[in-house]
């Protein structure tokens, strides 16, 4: 037995074990000691950032996208090696690297935005944010329970809050991040823009109430879901992924649509525009499987990164697991493997399409000046 096979017959004991958590003094440590700079930077980005032109905030924003993409080289280096996997077929290695370096510019505007809204009220909302097509206004103007559904691209919490701003309620699940008074102020921000917020544990039951109350549902679906959370595996730029399976299975138990959506940057307007992507009627959701919702919510969202590459997070793990039986050298080094997954089949997780995959585009992939 070679050495990955050892490692990964060690990780496979381990995720069969219970989850146990750090001890709890460890955990408070080091909780305490990375609160110091978060605190120090929220401070300093509450105090400075709202009050900045938009040209003052777009330089602070390339600024720290520079910084970043320079100086965290583990996530630069995850970014490059995930461009590669998803585009390599279909753009030069430049044209990779140009990808994976602009999306930390665009992350760190994304950050810098949830401050910069924060003042100047509805005007510099309205100003900075609109509608893209007739769908998605009929979508934002509608009523009855409904789910939102886009991926970490464009400005995904501008979304939700252009939703409430036509006058439906959205709820949106919670992840505590960084320290307790970055997770504070994160849920404050939704909260202030009429979003419902909840919380991550018991998460379903909150959906489920809401969606039962005749309220809409915002998900953001492209983080990676174990098998043993519910996660399916489906195809995603030609290698399979864990994606949560809660969207179809709900929409599909209670007869509700599901609108695939993107708040995306249109950067030679400097605008926030929300576009329909794909639509999943009420009796769509009755007749189709959850799967298969879930199938082609995924292919909606793969076409959404082809359009707009650089406004994705790449430096996300997005492979990080693959199936028993599955060849592990398809996959990025930082993947396990997923030991609860059902024995992989090359095309279980494929969505048939009469079309091949549309071209990523290169409209606003040029070297940075």
């Amino acid at each position: 037995m070679d050495g990955r096979k050892r490692k990964a017959a060690r990780q496979r004991e381990r995720d069969m074990r219970p989850r146990r958590s750090r001890p709890g003094r460890l955990r408070r440590f080091r909780s305490a000691v990375a609160s110091v700079p978060q605190n120090f930077f929220l401070f300093l980005a509450l105090l400075v950032v709202p009050r900045l032109s938009r040209a003052g905030e777009l330089r602070v924003a390339r600024a720290f996208g520079w910084l970043s993409s320079r100086r965290l080289w583990r996530y630069r280096r995850r970014a490059e090696t995930n461009a590669d996997l998803a585009l390599g077929a279909g753009l030069p290695e430049a044209a990779r690297r140009e990808i994976a370096r602009r999306s930390f510019d665009h992350t760190a505007l994304v950050a810098t935005d949830y401050f910069w809204f924060r003042r100047g009220g509805p005007a510099r909302f309205e100003e900075f944010c609109e509608v893209g097509d007739d769908a998605a206004r009929r979508w934002l103007d509608g009523r009855g329970p409904a789910f939102f559904v886009t991926a970490h691209l464009g400005n995904w919490e501008l979304a939700s809050r252009l939703v409430a701003s036509r006058g439906r309620r959205i709820w949106s699940v919670f992840k505590p991040f960084g320290s307790g008074a970055v997770s504070r102020r994160m849920q404050a921000f939704r909260e202030a823009c009429g979003q419902g917020v909840i919380p991550r544990d018991g998460a379903m039951r909150g959906v489920l109430r809401a969606l039962r109350a005749g309220d809409c549902v915002g998900m953001v679906l492209d983080q990676h879901t174990d098998a043993r959370d519910g996660g399916v595996y489906l195809d995603f730029f030609g290698l399979p992924a864990g994606f949560s399976s809660v969207v179809g299975a709900v929409a599909h138990k209670l007869r509700i649509p599901v609108y695939v959506c993107a708040m995306a940057r249109d950067e030679a307007r400097d605008r926030y525009v929300f576009h329909a992507l794909r639509e999943f009627t009420a009796e769509e959701t009755a007749a189709t499987a959850p799967d298969d919702i879930t199938r082609g919510i995924v292919a909606s969202l793969e076409a959404m990164v082809r359009r707009w590459p650089e406004q994705w997070i790449w430096s996300y793990r997005r492979w990080k697991r693959w199936q028993p039986g599955d060849d592990p050298a398809r996959f990025p080094d930082y993947a396990r493997e997923d030991p609860l997954a059902p024995p992989f089949r090359p095309d279980a997780g494929r969505i048939p399409s009469a079309n091949s995959p549309p071209a990523v585009s290169t409209a606003s992939v040029s070297p940075s000046r």
